[in-house]
């Protein structure tokens, strides 16, 4: 086997030399310390979690109950976009198409907002509705 025909090795490729994390720090915690850890990183391993909230973005984690929310209100959305889409391409047979268009829309943003309220991505102001 030729030196460019190197077998490829499974996974992803590695990082270039300015990206690979070649320095580990460590700190010790109380049981206290470490249950309020585990508490709020969810999946996400420790290190993980530690480095990412140490550089001031931790990951968002997302409650099991959103989860389900979250693929309910998919859903949703997804059957209120065929219906808009059919409205657009003409093929839902309606007298007032642009105001059923119009509010088909409006209930899907509200949807979206919902969504992203439910993974944190951004306050949900208590004067929505």
């Amino acid at each position: 086997m030729a030196e460019s025909e190197k077998k490829r090795r499974h996974g992803p490729r590695p990082k270039p030399d300015h990206e690979q994390r070649r320095h580990s720090v460590s700190c010790r915690l109380t049981d206290a310390e470490l249950a309020r850890l585990d508490a709020r990183r969810g999946q996400v391993s420790r290190g993980e979690w530690m480095r990412l909230a140490a550089l001031g973005k931790p990951p968002r984690i997302v409650p099991e109950v959103n989860k389900v929310a979250w693929a309910d209100l998919a859903r949703a959305a997804g059957n209120l976009n065929q219906i808009t889409r059919a409205i657009n391409e003409g093929r839902l047979p309606m007298k007032d198409v642009p105001s059923v268009g119009k509010a088909v829309m409006d209930v899907r943003a509200q949807l979206d907002a919902v969504r992203r309220h439910l993974i944190g991505l951004e306050a949900h102001d208590e004067g929505e509705g």
